[in-house]
Order: structure tokens, then C-alpha cells, then sequence
């Protein structure tokens, strides 16, 4: 994990090292040494942490966020049309 990305989610989601400590269930003292690269993260706390920042865990590990993803639920809702209300062509 990258320790700079740790920071920047956690910023971006308005909160101290301390309120994520707290959503996450990890020690604020390891979410410290995270940020500054003193520790590596292992994969239970890296899912603690996204789960705290509302995010996929691999937002942590330096994936890529696509802002236009739909949410499960309205992806599901988009292929619950019948095909009658399908049109096909131009």
C-alpha cells in the first residue's frame, strides 16, 4: 500500500487519523505509521481500512476510480427491462 494514498483518501473523506481509527477498527498509532511508510499493511487491515473510508480496497493499493461506476443495485435495474421497451438501431 501506498503510504501517500492512505492520506489522501483519508483527507478527501474528512476525517483525522483518529475518526478513521475509530470506523475501522484499526489503531490510530498503525494508521499513523501507515501514512508515513513506517509499516507495511497487511491485506485484513487494508479491507478494515476501506471499509472505514468507504472505498474498494484496492483504492488503497493504487487502483484506478471510476467516478461514472453505477452502483450494483442500478446496474441490476438497467437489465430488469423487458425486452419489448429495448429499441435496436439507429
Amino acid at each position: 500500500m501506498e503510504p501517500d494514498r492512505l492520506r489522501v483518501l483519508r483527507l478527501r473523506a474528512v476525517m483525522s487519523q483518529e475518526q478513521l481509527a475509530d470506523r475501522s477498527g484499526v489503531a490510530r498509532d498503525t494508521i499513523s505509521k501507515l501514512e508515513t511508510g513506517q509499516r507495511r499493511a497487511y491485506p485484513s487491515t487494508i479491507r478494515k481500512l476501506a471499509l472505514g473510508l468507504d472505498v474498494k480496497p484496492q483504492m488503497l493499493m493504487g487502483g484506478v476510480e471510476y467516478l461514472d461506476e453505477r452502483p450494483v443495485e442500478e446496474a441490476e435495474k438497467v437489465s430488469e427491462k423487458p425486452e419489448a421497451d429495448r429499441k435496436i438501431g439507429f
